[in-house]
């Protein structure tokens, strides 16, 4: 899981520094407004699914893989890692 997110973050700064034409990507670094109604979209539909009396972990899986690219691109694009956050979560615990 480690190496995965590693090698997004990796595309993801690639796609922040060099902004090719048709990337979906690139798109959302262009428009930070864009970032932002994607995240709220993507955790709406997490939670839409988690409330559900019965939850289909297929689409919980894929609503929230989308959440977490999404929140991925918004943070490379205020120049904070996965790494950050996670250390943030380790002060807390502390």
């Amino acid at each position: 899981m480690e190496a995965t997110v590693h090698e997004l973050e990796g595309v993801l700064r690639a796609r922040h520094e060099q902004r090719p034409e048709g990337s979906y990507t690139a798109t959302l670094f262009a428009d930070r407004d864009l970032v932002e109604r994607k995240i709220m979209e993507e955790a709406f539909e997490t939670c839409l699914e988690l409330g559900k009396p019965t939850v289909d972990t297929e689409r919980l899986v894929s609503e929230s893989a989308d959440l977490v690219f999404h929140l991925m691109v918004g943070l490379t694009a205020c120049g904070v890692s996965l790494e950050d956050v996670f250390a943030e979560l380790g002060r807390r615990r502390a």
